[in-house]
């Protein structure tokens, strides 16, 4: 009996390891984010500098570039909730079945 409980614990200290090491390296979606960012920051400070230059800026291309910048920002927070979602939910799963391990083991 304390065999399994000790071989469960250890693996619960692997995954918890796995989960930091996971935390530390930068993720694609960070990467693309940080990007996106400088792009609208660059994008809006240009667009003020023609303004100043020119007394005008271009609409549609605004107009534009923003909606695709503010879908691209939703849809990458969808992608990250999606994720984080199946994530807890496994986790949920492992531990159902780590408990129910448990109390079996505490019935013989």
């Amino acid at each position: 009996m304390r065999t399994k409980h000790t071989k469960n614990s250890k693996h619960l200290q692997q995954d918890a390891q796995t989960i930091q090491n996971e935390k530390k390296k930068i993720r694609t979606l960070s990467i693309i984010l940080f990007i996106l960012f400088i792009l609208v920051i660059a994008f809006t400070a240009v667009m003020i500098y023609l303004y100043i230059i020119t007394g005008g800026i271009p609409d549609t291309l605004c107009g534009c570039f923003f909606a695709a910048a503010t879908g691209e920002f939703g849809v990458m927070g969808w992608i990250r909730t999606t994720k984080d979602r199946n994530a807890r939910r496994q986790y949920e799963l492992e531990d159902r079945k780590y408990n129910d391990s448990v109390k079996e083991n505490v019935k013989e």
